[in-house]
């Protein structure tokens, strides 16, 4: 194995043991002065006062209707829906916390089992089921929160990017087959027969800045490599680096293309996750909650190589 992979898990059993001795500590939310009362009322101010309202929906339905030659239309819509139920969840959950510590409401057991989260550093467990798959800790999470709300704003003013941060969107798998939509109806081609083939975008900046959308498919931003790096000068799946357990992956052309013309010699097909808990469950779309897809990067040693090394790519890392 890497040296890599040693600290990795080192790691990961100090986290599940801190994880394990949080949850054995006693809880109070009275009794003490009001000391977990205070934090937990200070962290939802904060928290409210860094977190946006919710979008107008309406004015970005008029502003993007539904049109049959562009499905990303239809893709900002939906996710403007999805992150304003988390932001409604958020505040209304804050809310709620404040006047029941203040006496105004009776504490719910979400509500309590939210606070303790908060004071415990960690997002609640109902923000997680109405919100994205993270395994961020709260003040990390939060900041995602609002990159991620930000992106969708600077979408809505100055329209549709011509670089996308596939990190940002709330069902990833929705935002892929909009792109295939729009390519299955540009060129007549039954989208059942098409599939994505990705290609590395050399010489271009790492913010994408400066940067046109290519005629077809999607240039694509936003991803970490786990277990190995992108080497930008010999292009192809490099060893990591000694410590640097996370490298930024490069962009990544998503060209649609039909399944029988897929290439894979000197591809690694490199899975990519939303978080690198390498698990999921199916939802009902069919979909896996955190597997998205396979992005074919070049590489110079047998793919095998980077399958026994576990290198992955991921949308969001647990820091």
């Amino acid at each position: 194995m890497h040296d890599n992979a040693a600290i990795t898990k080192e790691i990961n059993e100090t986290r599940e043991t801190l994880l394990a001795l949080l949850s054995t500590m006693q809880q109070s939310s009275g009794g003490d002065g009001g000391g977990m009362d205070k934090i937990a009322t200070d962290l939802a101010d904060s928290i409210l006062e860094d977190i946006p309202d919710p979008f107008d929906t309406r004015a970005a339905e008029a502003a993007y209707p539904i049109m049959y030659n562009e499905s990303m239309n239809t893709v900002l819509t939906q996710e403007l829906e999805r992150y304003n139920g988390l932001v409604n969840c958020i505040k209304r959950s804050l809310n709620d916390m404040k006047r029941a510590i203040k006496g105004e409401i009776l504490m719910s057991e979400d509500v309590e089992n939210a606070m303790i989260s908060m004071c415990d550093g960690m997002i609640p467990a109902m923000w997680i089921k109405n919100g994205f798959n993270s395994l961020r800790p709260l003040g990390s999470y939060i900041k995602d929160v609002k990159v991620r709300l930000a992106f969708f704003d600077q979408w809505i003013v100055e329209g549709i990017p011509q670089v996308f941060w596939i990190n940002k969107f709330f069902f990833t798998h929705g935002f892929l087959t909009g792109a295939l939509q729009n390519y299955a109806r540009k060129y007549s081609i039954a989208i059942d027969t098409l599939t994505f083939d990705q290609v590395v975008v050399h010489d271009v900046p790492e913010d994408g800045e400066g940067v046109t959308k290519p005629e077809d498919g999607l240039y694509c931003l936003g991803m970490t490599v786990e277990g190995a790096r992108w080497n930008k000068r010999k292009r192809f799946m490099d060893e990591s680096e000694p410590k640097i357990l996370y490298t930024v992956g490069p962009m990544i052309h998503f060209t649609p293309a039909k399944k029988e013309d897929i290439s894979l010699v000197d591809k690694f097909c490199c899975p990519l996750f939303k978080t690198p808990d390498r698990r999921g469950v199916l939802m009902t779309t069919g979909h896996s909650t955190n597997y998205v897809t396979d992005i074919k990067i070049p590489t110079n040693v047998p793919a095998a190589h980077w399958v026994k090394r576990g290198v992955a790519m991921l949308l969001s890392i647990a820091e």
